[in-house]
């Protein structure tokens, strides 16, 4: 598939996306609860037009997409006391991101690069979670900036940390893989791209339907012999 572009490429991944299909849980539903955290710390945003896109590909999956936008609605520095308090914390912000990661069944992680990593907003809402929120759920990374992997490629270690199992297709862009429809406001173009978003949403969704049944049979009391 290495070699395969744009629709070519798409169509052998829904080949082999089908195939695992068949062998998901029999009960289980595309409708997914997924929490996108969005960390630029602009404005007018290729990520946030890049989160969109995503966003847009797992509701036509029947997934529910939840997304906190740190621009919008920043959080406060991590203050560890108040971590550990969760179900009193004083800040609504804080207090909505946890309740959204305890019913989360898929995270989606989206920023910009920032001195060859991610953002330092991102960074401070992963500060927030616990091993608890991530546990065997899957994630999804997306990036922007020249199409450079460092972002995603330090994410992937963070999620380890969590507990969390990264999924093997990223998705990062540049700013030639946007057109503007007024100025500032973004959306994504490239084939190239587009293709990947499909085989990304896929991926989560398959993978978070797997996975919550995984952790099902794992958190089922064990009977003694």
């Amino acid at each position: 598939m290495a070699n395969l572009r744009g629709g070519a490429a798409l169509r052998a991944w829904r080949d082999t996306a089908n195939s695992l299909a068949a062998m998901a849980p029999k009960d289980s539903t595309s409708s997914a609860k997924i929490l996108m955290l969005v960390g630029s710390a602009r404005r007018e945003s290729y990520t946030r037009a890049l989160a969109s896109e995503i966003r847009r590909g797992l509701a036509a999956r029947g997934a529910r997409v939840e997304v906190l936008d740190l621009f919008e609605t920043p959080l406060p520095q991590i203050d560890l006391a108040l971590r550990a308090e969760r179900d009193r914390h004083p800040d609504p912000t804080t207090a909505g991101l946890f309740r959204a990661a305890e019913t989360a069944e898929a995270f989606v992680l989206a920023t910009p690069i920032y001195h060859n990593s991610y953002s330092g907003v991102l960074k401070n809402a992963l500060d927030h979670l616990m091993l608890r929120d991530m546990r065997y759920r899957p994630v999804g990374l997306a990036a922007h900036s020249g199409r450079s992997t460092q972002a995603v490629d330090h994410l992937r270690q963070v999620v380890r940390g969590l507990l969390g199992v990264s999924i093997p297709t990223h998705v990062c862009t540049r700013d030639a893989d946007f057109t503007a429809s007024s100025p500032g406001v973004y959306r994504v173009e490239d084939p190239d791209i587009l293709a990947r978003i499909e085989r990304f949403c896929d991926e989560l969704v398959l993978f978070a339907a797997h996975m919550s049944a995984l952790r099902a049979d794992l958190d089922r009391p064990k009977v003694a012999d």
